[in-house]
């Protein structure tokens, strides 16, 4: 949530200062937006650039677990979309988050158990 719209506005240096930070606030999401290597690729097909230097630059800055996520949310994203397969990803969501926290209650109980 942005820093602008956290107080009243009561006075027009209020509404002034609210306006200035929601345009940095905007600047700072449009340079991130336009520093995102998917952007970077995208608009080098429309703009005729070079593809493989822009390919080349955009990636040598993107981490493993940033490619990580970005191929999980895709991945997750195409299956969400998919009628067939929606039902078990969810079904694999809420066991991925389940499994866990369970055998560590269950842990948690045991180790209980034997203290006392």
């Amino acid at each position: 949530m942005s820093n602008a719209i956290n107080f009243k506005i009561n006075s027009y240096k209020d509404l002034i200062n609210t306006k200035t930070l929601l345009r940095s606030e905007i600047e700072e999401q449009e340079m991130s937006f336009k520093n995102n290597p998917i952007f970077k690729i995208s608009s080098s097909f429309f703009k005729g650039g070079s593809f493989k230097s822009t390919f080349q630059s955009s990636f040598d800055s993107v981490s493993f677990d940033e490619l990580r996520k970005m191929s999980q949310n895709l991945l997750s994203t195409v299956l969400m979309a998919n009628k067939k397969t929606r039902k078990f990803f969810i079904a694999f969501i809420i066991a991925k988050e389940m499994v866990p926290f369970t055998l560590q209650k269950i842990n948690d109980l045991l180790k209980k158990q034997e203290l006392n």
